[in-house]
């Protein structure tokens, strides 16, 4: 399994679980996939992750950057807001252990929250960076 695949298929794994964003996205949580367009508010989905090295070595040290959006439409700006801290506090704190993988860091390093073009969608966005250990 890619590094790649392993520690976005671990982030779906604690969200799904957290009783804390099941609360708040609904039970099951929703998170949504990249090409999925439609769903009920507010909802989560994984936009973005790159890795670099792209073919790391067992021992290698890789450097990931995921984003992950939230999407809130009721409570305005402070809803939204409330939202992605909750998710980043989430992720910050979760036990993330992928396959094959060893985490050295994970964390949140920038969010926001933007008013859409519609005048009622706000999207959240969380930045995280995560390095990771290729496992033997």
């Amino acid at each position: 399994m890619s590094a790649l695949i392993a520690l976005e298929a671990e982030v779906r794994r604690v969200v799904l679980a957290a009783s804390s964003l099941q609360e708040a996205f609904g039970t099951p949580v929703r998170l949504m996939g990249a090409d999925e367009t439609r769903a009920a508010f507010p909802f989560l989905r994984l936009d973005r992750h790159e890795i670099r090295p792209e073919a790391p070595a067992a021992g290698a040290l890789i450097e990931h950057r995921l984003s992950v959006e939230v999407y809130s439409r009721s409570g305005g700006r402070e809803e939204a807001n409330r939202l992605v801290s909750l998710v980043g506090e989430t992720l910050r704190t979760a036990d993330i252990s992928p396959d094959g993988l060893k985490i050295v860091l994970f964390y949140p390093v920038y969010s926001d929250v933007f008013l859409r073009s519609d005048g009622t969608t706000f999207r959240g966005l969380i930045r995280l960076r995560a390095l990771s250990e290729v496992l033997g």
